[in-house]
C-alpha cells in the first residue's frame, strides 16, 4: 500500500493523516480508485483559482437520502464552458431564468437542458455527491442527533441543530476534497446555494470561521485566498448560478434514482449501477444518461454513505453509473 500510496502521474493527493481516522481511510480508498479507474479524477492544480460550487438536497419527506453536491473546477480553464454557456443563455435563456433541478418541467428550461449539460462537458473539474441516508442522524457522534446545547459546542448553541449538523457535514466534505485535489497557494472561489446554513450575513461569516478551522485540519499544504459566498452573489448574467446549477442537477436526479431504487427494494450490491428504475421521471433519465459519460473533461463521482445492517458502524460505497439510453448513465 505504501508504494501505491506514493505512486506519481495520479491526481488525488494521499492525506496521509492516521490522527482523521474514517477520512484518511476514505482518502487511501480514492488512491485505490484513481488506480483502477485512471481517468477518475481531473488535475486542477494547473491554475491559480479553484472554484467550487455546491447545492443540497433530499430535504423533502419522500427522500431517502440527503445530498451534498459540489463542483470542482479550474477556473482558469473554464474558456469553453464559458463561450459555450453564453451561447445557451442567448438562444435558449435570453430571459435569465435560473436553471435548476425542480425547474425542468418548465419547458423553456427542458429545451436549454442538453446544451447546458454539453457545456458543462467541457469544464475541467469535478461533480461530487455524497449521498447520505436519512436514517444516520449524526455523523459527528455514535450515537442521536449531535446537540448545539451540549457544552463543547456551547458557541454555536443559537444554531438549531439540525442545521448545524448538516453545515459541518458540508464544510468537512469540502475540507476533505480541496485537500486532495489542490495545490500551494491555489486560490478558492466557493459559492454555495443559499441556504439555512448561509441564511443571512452573519451565518455566512460563522461559515467562513467553521470552515476555516475545519479545513485546517484536513490541509497539508497553504492555500492563497479563500472567498466563499452565496449565489445572491452573481452579476446577474448567472455566471454563478450556471456552476452552481450543475452540481443540483447532479444531486436531483441521483437523489431521485437512489429513492426509486429504494422503492423497488434496493441498491445493487455492486459498484456498477444499471440499468435505470422504469419508473424514473424523463428529465431523471436524461441527466443520467449524460452522467454515465466518464470520457469528459468534466468527471463524475458518486459515494453513499449508509448504516451497515445491524449496526451503527458507516459504509461509505462508490457508486459509478454506466450505460446508454435506457440504462443508467
Amino acid at each position: 500500500m505504501a508504494d501505491l500510496l506514493q505512486r506519481t502521474g495520479h491526481h488525488w493527493e494521499h492525506l496521509q493523516n492516521p490522527v482523521l481516522g474514517t477520512m484518511n481511510k476514505f482518502s487511501e480508498s480514492l488512491v485505490r480508485l484513481e488506480t483502477k479507474y485512471p481517468n477518475l479524477l481531473p488535475d486542477i492544480r494547473r491554475g491559480s483559482v479553484i472554484f467550487i460550487g455546491s447545492d443540497y438536497g433530499g430535504q423533502h419527506s419522500v427522500a431517502q437520502y440527503e445530498s451534498l453536491a459540489f463542483l470542482f473546477a479550474d477556473l482558469e480553464h473554464c474558456h469553453e464552458w464559458e463561450q459555450q454557456r453564453r451561447q445557451f443563455r442567448q438562444t435558449l435563456l435570453s430571459d435569465g431564468r435560473r436553471l435548476s433541478y425542480k425547474t425542468l418541467g418548465d419547458r423553456n428550461r427542458r429545451r436549454a437542458l442538453f446544451p447546458f449539460l454539453t457545456a458543462a462537458n467541457s469544464i475541467p473539474g469535478i461533480t461530487v455527491t455524497i449521498l447520505i441516508d436519512k436514517k444516520i442522524e449524526s455523523l459527528f457522534q455514535r450515537e442521536g442527533r449531535l446537540k448545539t446545547a451540549a457544552s463543547e459546542l456551547q458557541e454555536y448553541s443559537h444554531w438549531d441543530d439540525r442545521v448545524f449538523e448538516k453545515l459541518l457535514r458540508v464544510v468537512h466534505w469540502c475540507s476533505f476534497f480541496l485537500a486532495g485535489l489542490s495545490r500551494l497557494h491555489q486560490d478558492v472561489l466557493w459559492f454555495t446555494d443559499e441556504d439555512a446554513i448561509v441564511a443571512n450575513e452573519e451565518r455566512l461569516r460563522e461559515f467562513v470561521k467553521i470552515f476555516e478551522k475545519v479545513a485546517g485540519h484536513y490541509m497539508s499544504h497553504t492555500l492563497g485566498h479563500v472567498r466563499i459566498g452565496t449565489t445572491k452573489s452573481d452579476t446577474g448574467s448567472r455566471d454563478i448560478e450556471d456552476l452552481v446549477a450543475i452540481p443540483d442537477i447532479v444531486a436531483g436526479s441521483l437523489c431521485e434514482i437512489l429513492t426509486e431504487y429504494y422503492k423497488l427494494g434496493g441498491l445493487p450490491s455492486s459498484e456498477l449501477m444499471l440499468p435505470l428504475p422504469p419508473s424514473s421521471p424523463k428529465k431523471t433519465k436524461e441527466v443520467m444518461n449524460w452522467f454515465a459519460d466518464h470520457t469528459q473533461p468534466l468527471k463524475r463521482l458518486v459515494y453513499l454513505l449508509e448504516e451497515e445492517k445491524d449496526s451503527k458502524a458507516l459504509n461509505l460505497r462508490y457508486i459509478r453509473f454506466h450505460g446508454l439510453l435506457d440504462y443508467a448513465c
